[in-house]
């Protein structure tokens, strides 16, 4: 069995501090502030935000840092945090990440195909500027979150948000509560559908060039169309490389739906914002399914069909940030609530705080948690290959039904 979440600990009156503090917040008084980093493959996005019960989160100012090496980049985003007063962070991170806190490496980056970025050590450097109660999820699941909470139409209780950009991402929302299991959803490394016999394309990730990732991200697409990613662009609509990706968008949908039935399919990121191609996508998706799944969401048109199912972002390109400014906002209610607790249980959050709980913790994982803390560290598929693909997407839908059967009890 996994071992359980560790329960963020608590420095001596921070719990009362922080409901006070938010009590204030709820009457009208000082708002509560959190900071926010959203870290992407090409950018990273820093933010600072306000929050009254009530009211939306608004965001007070922002700066942009692009991606480099991880100790510049990272050293960029504290010093820039440092100058700056807040009440919690969130920080929404590509991946893949390790999320289990009862792990050395929470708050790493581990197997990323992002050259010079495997096994860094993210939160160590970031807790170090401030002790205060930090929450860390995939760059995917943190917009995910925001956009179910936030957006999600009466009784849906599922969210699914797909960033399409340099690399393709999927979060899942489930219950209100960002899915996670054996470590959290890689939908981008999903194989795919291509809509052409003759689409020859080799993919750009050597590991899985058959994935949606290797076939349609901006990367690929930019290498389809023999054009820099910046010109994807100025692609005319009916571009072959469009109705390609569509296509392949759409079976990824198609995979949402028929396997874990979620309620709103969310589409976001660079790629995206090419607006033409969301009735494309809607319309691959309808024509995958088949007529299989029997729902107007699907069969109909409209905002209470396909329309409404299979949208854009209401943050936009925010999206990411708006949801780290959740993360935030969710680790600094949780720690709240621990700290009127006098044994808290069974608590699942990805709230932590820039002190670890000590005493929950083996000899040998507060030794390298101290180390870490120092520095940055370090389709048309071949039939042979099908079960295996089945096997792999099985294995990320999984994480479903883990999150579904930890609510249940079960």
């Amino acid at each position: 069995p996994r071992p359980p979440c560790l329960v963020p600990a608590v420095p001596s009156g921070l719990g009362d501090a922080l409901l006070a503090r938010a009590a204030r917040a709820a009457s009208g008084g000082v708002m509560v502030r959190y900071a926010a980093v959203e870290g992407g493959g090409t950018t990273f996005v820093v933010c600072i935000g306000e929050e009254r019960l009530g009211e939306p989160t608004c965001i007070l100012e922002r700066a942009e840092f692009p991606t480099r090496t991880p100790s510049e980049t990272l050293s960029a985003v504290a010093s820039w945090l440092s100058a700056r007063q807040y009440d919690a962070l969130g920080v929404a991170m590509f991946g893949p990440v390790d999320l289990d806190q009862s792990s050395a490496t929470w708050g790493w980056i581990t197997t990323t195909p992002k050259p010079g970025w495997q096994n860094t050590n993210v939160m160590g450097p970031l807790m170090a500027v401030r002790t205060v109660p930090c929450g860390f999820d995939t760059d995917v699941n943190a917009p995910a979150l925001e956009e179910f909470r936030h957006f999600a139409r009466p009784g849906e209780t599922s969210c699914a948000y797909v960033t399409v950009g340099t690399g393709i991402g999927v979060g899942l929302v489930v219950n209100g509560r960002c899915v996670r299991g054996l470590v959290h959803p890689e939908g981008g490394h999903i194989p795919t559908l291509k809509r052409r016999a003759g689409d020859t394309f080799r993919g750009v990730d050597k590991m899985h060039p058959w994935c949606v990732e290797a076939q349609c991200s901006a990367v690929a697409l930019a290498e389809r169309a023999g054009v820099s990613q910046a010109e994807l662009k100025d692609l005319p609509d009916d571009s072959e490389v469009w109705q390609d990706a569509a296509y392949m968008l759409g079976a990824l949908c198609a995979t949402l739906c028929a396997l874990l039935s979620v309620e709103r399919i969310v589409l976001g990121g660079g790629v995206m914002l090419q607006k033409s191609l969301f009735p494309k996508v809607r319309l691959a998706t309808r024509e995958i399914l088949n007529g299989y799944i029997s729902h107007p969401k699907v069969l109909q048109d409209g905002p209470d069909g396909i329309d409404g199912y299979i949208v854009p972002s209401v943050r936009g390109n925010d999206a990411g940030v708006f949801g780290a400014l959740a993360l935030a906002s969710d680790a600094y209610k949780q720690a709240g609530r621990v700290g009127k607790r006098a044994s808290p249980s069974s608590v699942e959050s990805t709230a932590a705080l820039g002190e670890s709980s000590e005493d929950s913790m083996s000899e040998e994982v507060r030794e390298r948690r101290r180390d870490s803390s120092a520095g940055y560290g370090v389709g048309h598929v071949g039939a042979a290959f099908l079960g295996g693909a089945l096997i792999a997407t099985l294995g990320a839908a999984a994480l479903l039904a883990v999150g579904g059967a930890r609510r249940r009890g079960l």
